[in-house]
């Protein structure tokens, strides 16, 4: 399997390795999105370090685009972090800042683990309240 996942107190890392496909990327927030832990959820650590490079395609994204808004209603409080030093992995970071993706999880990318940690402890905590319809 080219993830892992590490649950931490508020948070999970996603840690990818070797080449990771579409399905697979989806999958990964599938897991994410579905587990009993997501609500409390403050951040998720996409680590593509290990990666060696990917298949995810534009539906690939859409579909993880879904299910960022879906989470939303579950859990707007996320920051998901990006990190990796592959140009090909950078661009996926990009697309996740994409306007189509406004409204949703903020995310970022960083080089190195250190940087993204260092990022996200300076940040407040995010307290959206979520509104539901009558």
């Amino acid at each position: 399997m080219p993830y892992l996942h590490l649950w931490e107190r508020h948070g999970v890392v996603k840690r990818f390795t070797g080449f990771v496909s579409g399905t697979e990327f989806v999958e990964s927030a599938q897991e994410i999105a579905a587990d009993e832990r997501f609500e409390s959820l403050r951040f998720i650590i996409n680590d593509f370090l290990s990666a060696e490079g990917h298949g995810i395609d534009a539906s690939a994204l859409e579909n993880i685009a879904v299910i960022r808004f879906g989470s939303m209603l579950t859990n707007p409080n996320i920051r998901v972090l990006v990190v990796t030093t592959h140009t090909e992995f950078t661009v996926l970071a990009e697309a996740a800042k994409a306007p189509a993706l406004d409204g949703s999880h903020e995310a970022r990318a960083f080089p190195t683990m250190a940087l993204a940690r260092e990022w996200l402890a300076k940040q407040c905590v995010l307290n959206q309240i979520l509104t539901r319809g009558p």
